[in-house]
């Protein structure tokens, strides 16, 4: 099994440090774990299975291929997406408690943040507009300059 938790790390592009930082442990301990110097607790073994969404009987015993067995994942895990694009501890720690907060009060907050983003303008909706009132305003103005334009026009030949 120690071979097989090696497979598992190099699978997943870790060093024995950020290994053990998803499982809550030091590298030492996976280094210790990799080289069968202590033993694998049952603990341990369902969660380096629920981490790495390896199938536990392929870690346990070998069985089913010489390279790990991944179960299909069935459940999203936030955590994991938002460690996979770049979340720092403190907003890992922010949603989490977001999600710990009354409903009612979620949903004031969610509130907030609507009517926030319901008033943001997009920089380039923003420019595009301008660009189209200053358009708008030129033709006004040259409108208005051939209407003054004609009507001198008119007096002068009347």
């Amino acid at each position: 099994m120690n071979e097989r938790i090696r497979m598992v790390r190099e699978a997943a592009g870790l060093s024995q440090t950020a290994f053990g930082a998803r499982l809550g442990v030091s590298r030492d301990v996976v280094n210790n774990l990799e080289r069968g110097r202590v033993d694998i607790k049952d603990h341990f073994v369902k969660l380096i299975c629920a981490e790495f969404q390896v199938d536990e009987n392929w870690l346990r015993t070998g069985e089913g291929g010489e390279g790990p067995i991944y179960n299909e994942s069935e459940a999203f895990s936030l955590d994991r997406w938002a460690k996979e694009h770049g979340a720092t501890e403190l907003e890992l720690e922010i949603v989490k408690v977001y999600f710990e907060l009354d409903p009612s009060i979620r949903r004031a907050v969610m509130d907030h943040f609507k009517a926030h983003f319901a008033n943001a303008v997009d920089p380039d909706e923003a420019e595009a507009e301008a660009l189209k009132q200053d358009f708008l305003r030129q033709r006004k103005a040259e409108a208005a300059s051939s209407a003054t334009a004609g009507d001198a026009g008119a007096k002068h030949t009347g």
